[in-house]
């Protein structure tokens, strides 16, 4: 089983893989460049996302640090007691002295502020970076096949679940309707957002817009 605290390298095959046992090839690996020799290293990609390679899921791994989407854990200047890193946001990743760092983007890398044996919580890698949907999809689920729904199918989907939510007096609103259909389609949430905001607005369990009242008709009836 794999540690709950993953080092950089690991994080990064894993963006790169999704594989837990690729990440625990990579546990002995210390640099970003050790992860460039591995062997047998596949990308994975799923339905709506394409693979990553080793040098962008490491730009990726910084952004959602930079967005504290994932926390990184690690020791000022090398020396002092691990703790949370909070650090300004313009911090870099870096190899140094024989491991990954963060610290600034200069050439003089040890005169400013740095923070080595870094180390990522392995549960904000899978949240932020979930397995592909091929992978997890069931195969007695409601939509076994390995292809991508068309955009009718879940607008369809949610307009059936509205109805049927509206009949038990529950509740239909927006992120319960996001909720069921990415479940019964096994979509990010990111795909199933773009098709709910293709719905129109009296589907998505609010009011729908009234017309506005002609105002030559409303005369008219006055004068008769």
């Amino acid at each position: 089983m794999s540690s709950p605290w993953w080092s950089i390298p690991q994080a990064i095959i894993w963006i790169v893989t999704r594989s837990e046992s690729q990440v625990l090839r990579a546990d002995g690996v210390r640099t970003a460049a050790g992860l460039g020799r591995m062997t047998g290293v596949r990308r994975a990609s799923g339905l709506d996302e394409p693979p990553v390679s080793l040098s962008a899921a490491s730009d990726e791994l910084l952004q959602a640090w930079q967005a504290r989407r994932v926390a990184l854990v690690g020791r000022k200047w090398g020396k002092e007691p691990a703790r949370l890193i909070l650090g300004p946001r313009r911090l870099g990743l870096r190899d140094y002295r024989g491991e990954v760092c963060l610290g600034d983007k200069t050439l003089y890398f040890d005169r400013h502020p740095f923070w080595s044996n870094l180390s990522v919580p392995s549960d904000d890698c899978k949240r932020c970076w979930p397995e592909p949907a091929t992978r997890t999809q069931r195969t007695s689920g409601p939509l076994a096949s390995t292809r991508r729904p068309s955009d009718g199918e879940v607008r369809a989907f949610i307009e059936e679940k509205r109805k049927a939510l509206r009949a038990e007096r529950k509740g239909a609103g927006r992120d319960v309707l996001l909720s069921a259909t990415m479940s019964h389609f096994s979509l990010s949430r990111k795909v199933a957002l773009d098709i709910w905001n293709g719905v129109p607005r009296d589907r998505k369990g609010g009011r729908p817009t009234k017309d506005k009242p002609d105002p030559d008709k409303s005369i008219t009836k006055r004068v008769r």
